[in-house]
């Protein structure tokens, strides 16, 4: 299983170090590792780790909060693809049959940019409330949970299902183009979005309204 794992260390030489070789030590597979920000001394990062089972990876998280300075900020299970080609295998899926495009992004965004489900909404004419759901992917819990009270922007945003007490992990909200319409990818547990994965999936939402999104 492919997992990630978000840390927070020390940003001075060898710490990171010390973190792989305690990943190895209980018997984990590198695949990548991400630097998604470095400021007032310290270093977020994010560390694609391949482990047997979800207790095994409970492990090298144990693990790694147990070194000095270093201390892990989440987990997400399974992890998105770390080809690095991902999103434009996407983009190349959603272009070649643009006559489903967007129902195209909505099934394939949530494995490329690691989310549970993910959902296609209309604004309204100032682009501050959400009109309508256009379209979910298959694992959504139905279209009443998407309940969002934020303009039309590249966010990361807070969104609570109905009957719930806590919002969600972590909720993205992607402008397509310079259309009415926004991407919403939904994580349940794990992480939220870091402004680095927003990037990614902003990028891909201005390119795919440019060739789809009504204006």
């Amino acid at each position: 299983m492919l997992a990630r794992v978000r840390f927070s260390i020390p940003d001075r030489p060898g710490t990171l170090g010390r973190v792989t070789s305690a990943i190895g030590s209980v018997g984990a597979d590198i695949a990548e590792i991400d630097v998604l920000e470095s400021e007032s001394g310290r270093a977020l990062d994010d560390v694609f780790v391949r482990v047997r089972d979800v207790a095994h990876l409970e492990r090298v998280a144990a693990r790694l909060d147990g070194l000095p300075g270093v201390s892990v900020t989440g987990l997400q299970y399974p992890a998105p693809p770390v080809t690095g080609h991902a999103d434009l295998e996407l983009i190349d899926q959603v272009l070649s049959r643009p006559e489903r495009g967007l129902q195209t992004l909505v099934d394939g965004a949530p494995h490329c940019f690691g989310a549970d489900w993910a959902a296609l909404v209309e604004y309204g004419t100032d682009l501050a409330v959400v009109s309508s759901v256009l379209t979910v992917s298959s694992a959504s819990p139905g279209p009443e949970h998407v309940v969002l009270t934020s303009p039309l922007r590249l966010a990361s945003v807070r969104m609570t299902a109905p009957g719930a007490a806590e919002p969600n992990s972590g909720t993205a909200l992607v402008p397509i183009g310079s259309s009415p319409l926004g991407l919403v990818l939904v994580r349940s547990s794990g992480l939220d979005f870091h402004r680095s994965e927003l990037w990614r999936v902003g990028q891909v939402g201005q390119i795919v309204g440019t060739v789809l999104a009504p204006v």
